[in-house]
C-alpha cells in the first residue's frame, strides 16, 4: 500500500500573528485519522526546516465568502530552509456567468444513443423489457446490455451511425411507448 499524500480536515479557526506578518489557519482532524495525518505532515513541525503543503476544498466553497477573501492571491518569496524559489499562486476565480437556460429538446431530436441511455434509466422500460422481451432480458439481466443485444451493437453509441441498429432502436422504443400507453393508461 502506498503512503497517503493528503489528509481530510475541517477548517476550524484563524489566528493572525502580526509580529511575524502571517496568518495561522487551524484545521481539525478526527482523532481516529490523526496517525495518518501526522505521517502525511512528516511529524512535528521543525522551525529550522519549513515544509510547504497545498490546501484544497473537498467540496465547493459556499457562495457567501466575501469577495475580498475569495479574490486573495497568495504568492511566496524565497523561503528559508528551502533551496529553490517556490511560488504558490491561487488564480482569481472567474465570475460565474449565468448560463442561459437550455431549450428542452424534443425526444425525436435527441441522438438514438442518448434516447437509449435515458430509456435505460426508466423503471417502466426495465419492466417492459422483462415482460415483452423476456428471452433477451433473461440472457443479459441488464437494461443497457439488453438494448445492445436487441439492436445488435457493442455500444449504444453505434445507434448513431449504424442504420440497421437505429431502425431497430426506434422500433423498440415505439413498441415500449405503445406498451406503456396500454399498460399504464
Amino acid at each position: 500500500m502506498s503512503k497517503p499524500l493528503a489528509i481530510r480536515a475541517s477548517y476550524a479557526d484563524l489566528k493572525l500573528v502580526k509580529t511575524r506578518q502571517v496568518a495561522q489557519l487551524i484545521f481539525e482532524v478526527p482523532i481516529e485519522e490523526f496517525d495518518a495525518a501526522y505521517e502525511v505532515l512528516g511529524g512535528l513541525p521543525n522551525p529550522a526546516k519549513e515544509q510547504w503543503f497545498a490546501i484544497a476544498a473537498l467540496v465547493a466553497a459556499p457562495a457567501t465568502i466575501p469577495r475580498s477573501v475569495a479574490n486573495v492571491i497568495v504568492s511566496g518569496e524565497k523561503h528559508s530552509g528551502g533551496d529553490d524559489d517556490q511560488r504558490v499562486t491561487a488564480a482569481r476565480p472567474e465570475p460565474k456567468q449565468d448560463k442561459p437556460a437550455r431549450a428542452k429538446r424534443e425526444w425525436r431530436d435527441l441522438p438514438p444513443s442518448q434516447q437509449a441511455g435515458m430509456r435505460c434509466e426508466e423503471a417502466a422500460f426495465v419492466h417492459f423489457l422483462r415482460e415483452v422481451r423476456r428471452d433477451d432480458w433473461h440472457e443479459t439481466q441488464d437494461t443497457a446490455d439488453c438494448v445492445r443485444l436487441i439492436c445488435g451493437v457493442e455500444s449504444r453509441a453505434e445507434l448513431n451511425s449504424n442504420q440497421k441498429a437505429r431502425v431497430i432502436w426506434h422500433q423498440l422504443d415505439e413498441q415500449y411507448q405503445a406498451w406503456k400507453a396500454v399498460e399504464h393508461a
